[in-house]
C-alpha cells in the first residue's frame, strides 16, 4: 500500500526570495516548512514559471570550506518543521524569466514523492 502525502497538513510559512540586481543569475529561496501530518513526507522538486529551473541545496561544512551541493529531495519527519535559511537547506532559483520588485509575490509548485503538488508563494524582499 502506497501512503499518500496529505499536502494539506504541509503549511509552508515565510516564504522569501532574496532581492538581487538583475544581472545576477540567481536568487535563493527561504521558508519554514511544518509537517503536521502522522508520516514522513519528501519534496522531490520545486518549479516555477519565473524561473528556468529550481534546485534543493543544502550548505554543509567540508573540510573546514563550506559547500553548496544539490539535494535530491527535502525530507519532512511526522510532526515537524523543516527551516530553510540562509547558511542550511535552501532554493536556488536559476535563470530569472521576468523583472522582479521588492514585494512581488513568485509562484511555485511543491511536488512530493507521490507526485501531489501544493502551490506557493514566495515574497521578493530585501
Amino acid at each position: 500500500m502506497t501512503l499518500m502525502a496529505d499536502s494539506s497538513q504541509v503549511l509552508f510559512k515565510n516564504g522569501w526570495i532574496k532581492q538581487l540586481p538583475p544581472v545576477v543569475p540567481m536568487r535563493a529561496g527561504y521558508m519554514s516548512i511544518e509537517n503536521n501530518s502522522e508520516q514522513q513526507l519528501e519534496i522531490i522538486a520545486f518549479q516555477s514559471d519565473a524561473f528556468e529551473r529550481v534546485e534543493m541545496h543544502e550548505t554543509l561544512m567540508q573540510d573546514g570550506i563550506m559547500k553548496m551541493q544539490e539535494q535530491e529531495s527535502f525530507i519532512l519527519p511526522a510532526r515537524s518543521r523543516v527551516e530553510l535559511n540562509p547558511g542550511g537547506k535552501h532554493l536556488m532559483l536559476i535563470s530569472p524569466k521576468q523583472a522582479m520588485q521588492l514585494g512581488d509575490d513568485i509562484n511555485l509548485v511543491v511536488t512530493f514523492s507521490d507526485n501531489s503538488t501544493q502551490a506557493i508563494q514566495l515574497e521578493v524582499r530585501q
